[in-house]
């Protein structure tokens, strides 16, 4: 895999390594405790009519944390946007982004920094769980927040097999995180420590709201029919927040369904992903 030393600390990307220079870019941004892998699928699928390129964020895999402690960093986001800035800088004209879960808050945040780079974004229940604060869905602000502070609390305790439980639990089923292999097991409770930290920061209350009427782009959001009411609660204020975004709801679909349930939503993506590079091409206007 490539890699890059960056300002922020250094970038791991898989690229594979179609050169056409008509080909499209494609970023596609990964969830928690997760790594560049969980898109193996979808890239079989695109095949060699995609450029694509699919980093690992920080903490994962291939990608160690910032060397700088966390009360010395700006914020994990800001520092992500400093490692995909320069992926960014690799690439010459606009891309298209998916992302998942935390990817696809990434996602959402490149654009909202770069809306001239992006072409097109699709992201699948992105976790911008500030956006719960100060709407009228209390009821999800109050079970993520429960949930962020258990795990931050055991991650502070030193007991990450507890917070992994938990995290996985979460988000798949009770059980979820003992049914996986050993080794499994052990990787995705090391990358707890990322996981509060990630927490923190897309529950924590900005300065001021992010100017959504920036992102013009053609937007797919994705929201699963069994997700949670957090999962659900953020795509309904993105739904509103959003210029023109198209949105569909997957049937049967839970939060991890891009690793778990592929097979539902990676058609979707590959149809928006064909619909957005006809946009791009025509010059046409995105009316959702």
């Amino acid at each position: 895999m490539p890699t890059l030393e960056t300002t922020a600390g250094r970038l791991s990307w898989f690229d594979n390594g179609v050169a056409d220079a008509g080909a499209p870019t494609l970023l596609l941004l990964h969830s928690s405790g997760a790594s560049h892998r969980q898109w193996r699928q979808l890239v079989g699928q695109l095949g060699q009519s995609w450029r694509i390129l699919a980093p690992d964020l920080f903490g994962y895999r291939d990608a160690p944390m910032p060397e700088a402690a966390p009360s010395a960093r700006r914020s994990i986001v800001q520092d992500e946007m400093d490692l995909l800035g320069a992926l960014l800088q690799q690439v010459d004209g606009p891309v298209h982004v998916v992302g998942h879960s935390y990817g696809g808050a990434i996602g959402i945040e490149l654009a909202l920094l770069h809306p001239e780079r992006i072409a097109a974004l699709a992201v699948y229940e992105p976790v911008m769980f500030a956006l719960l604060r100060d709407s009228q869905q209390q009821a999800a602000w109050s079970e993520i927040a429960q949930v962020a502070q258990r795990l931050v609390d055991l991650v502070a305790a030193g007991n990450l097999r507890a917070a992994a439980s938990h995290f996985i639990g979460y988000w798949t089923a009770p059980g979820g995180f003992e049914a996986m292999p050993e080794a499994m097991q052990e990787t995705v409770a090391a990358g707890m420590p990322k996981v509060a930290d990630e927490f923190r920061e897309v529950l924590r209350r900005r300065d001021a709201p992010p100017d959504f009427s920036r992102l013009t782009m053609p937007v797919l959001l994705l929201c699963g029919s069994d997700t949670t009411i957090a999962a659900r609660g953020v795509v309904a204020e993105l739904r509103r927040l959003l210029p023109a975004p198209r949105f569909v709801e997957v049937a049967g679909g839970r939060h991890m369904a891009p690793l778990q349930q592929p097979d539902l939503v990676n058609p979707l993506l590959v149809d928006f992903l064909d619909i957005a590079t006809q946009v791009a091409r025509r010059g046409l206007r995105w009316a959702g």
